[in-house]
């Protein structure tokens, strides 16, 4: 996308302001649109927020606020989601409590080397009691921009008066994706902290397509087919040292991202990428456990699953196929089909209302499905909002899709 070439401009560009302020900045040949939104958010935020974001086509918005009031924050990260723009806390800025709920909203999400993130649980002030702000609200707004169950209980669990800032790694391992930005270089494209140093992706050219992972006087060559971009993933504590999981974007309508692991410690950096590494339908989600991480790489090539497992210094990629009893059992299969019926009956079928109908409870209960063999949230949400728009339920077509049979 054109508008990251200038990317590094928001990292140098904001300057401290005395009180809450929403300023748009126009694109140049240089920079792309900027909103920065600065100080303590206020109920009225939301809408001037709103007001001033209407016309604008894309752009990126920059965080540095210790929050405010909780409406206004979920009122300004919908209208981002809405609105399909991106988010930043930039260099040297702390982004905490309301304004960290509407950076969530970005559908990418920046943060500089410095930068500082804060959540917690809905407070109980006056102003969010005459909002009737809970946490049962921001956890619907968290499953609306896609946020994984694992993260959407940490934030809303957090108690109000928890004042840790959280540091790239931190946001990471909630599962929050986000690209860490580094100052020090224009050519650095993500710098990753890990308990031994940073690990930092570079690029070659500003154009394409050579860039490389530094860590020390290591360096690992990334080739793309455009240009260099990167997303940490995940960074996993396990015995040996610093898993970290990163992907390289295409583009919204390329292929699925390519990814890459490898693991620092005290002696250097070693790139454990196995053959097959990477997810061909847009699924890639890791769970640890204990010095193990298990990724889910989705489904290829029809009825195939595909995962991968780090163990000991090793990751390895196994595809199976799931043959004809790849089936969801018919206990869930029929509860399944209970809730989608239900999407001929909505009278809003955009995604935000679609989601909303659904969770929490319903992600919940999708999370769990998706570790059996066949169902997927992607085609719930897919075959929700064809019965809402058509408004007719044909079963058979229904369970095909979602239950395998």
């Amino acid at each position: 996308m054109r508008l990251r070439f200038s990317i590094a401009w928001i990292l140098f560009a904001t300057t401290p302001a005395p009180a809450a302020t929403i300023t748009v900045s126009p694109q140049t040949t240089d920079r792309p649109i900027v909103v920065m939104v600065e100080g303590p958010l206020v109920r009225m935020d939301g809408d001037e927020f709103a007001a001033k974001t209407a016309p604008l086509p894309s752009a990126f918005v920059a965080f540095s606020s210790d929050g405010g009031s909780l409406l206004a924050g979920l009122r300004i990260g919908e209208a981002i989601r809405r609105k399909r723009f991106s988010t930043i806390v930039p260099d040297g800025r702390r982004c905490a409590s309301a304004c960290a709920l509407a950076w969530l909203g970005g559908v990418e999400r920046f943060i500089g080397s410095d930068g500082r993130i804060r959540f917690h649980a809905a407070s109980d002030s006056a102003s969010d009691r005459e909002s009737g702000i809970t946490n049962t609200v921001v956890g619907t707004y968290l499953a609306k921009v896609g946020l994984p169950f694992e993260a959407v209980t940490y934030i809303t669990q957090v108690a109000p008066n928890e004042m840790m800032w959280l540091n790239m790694s931190d946001v990471a391992e909630r599962g929050i994706r986000v690209t860490l930005l580094s100052s020090l270089a224009k050519e650095t494209v993500v710098a990753i902290p890990t308990r031994y140093g940073d690990a930092t992706v570079t690029r070659d050219d500003p154009v394409c397509c050579i860039g490389h992972i530094t860590y020390g006087d290591q360096q690992l060559e990334i080739v793309s087919t455009g240009q260099i971009y990167a997303s940490l993933e995940g960074v996993y504590k396990v015995k040996e040292g610093d898993l970290v999981a990163i992907s390289f974007p295409s583009g919204p309508r390329g292929p699925p991202a390519s990814h890459r692991v490898f693991l620092v410690d005290q002696e250097g950096m070693i790139d454990l990428t196995a053959p097959g590494f990477g997810s061909s339908d847009g699924t890639f989600k890791a769970i640890q456990r204990g010095d193990e991480v298990h990724f889910d790489l989705g489904h290829q090539e029809g009825k195939k699953k595909k995962s991968a497992i780090y163990k000991n210094r090793t990751v390895t990629v196994n595809v199976r196929s799931l043959g004809p009893e790849a089936i969801l059992p018919k206990k869930e299969c029929a509860m399944i089909l209970n809730m989608v019926e239900t999407c001929v009956r909505l009278r809003d079928c955009s995604d935000e209302r679609i989601f909303e109908n659904f969770a929490i409870a319903g992600q919940r209960y999708f999370n769990w499905l998706e570790g059996m063999t066949v169902f997927t949230s992607r085609n719930f949400y897919g075959v929700c909002s064809a019965l809402c728009t058509s408004k007719s339920y044909v079963a058979k077509r229904a369970r095909s899709t979602l239950c395998g049979y």
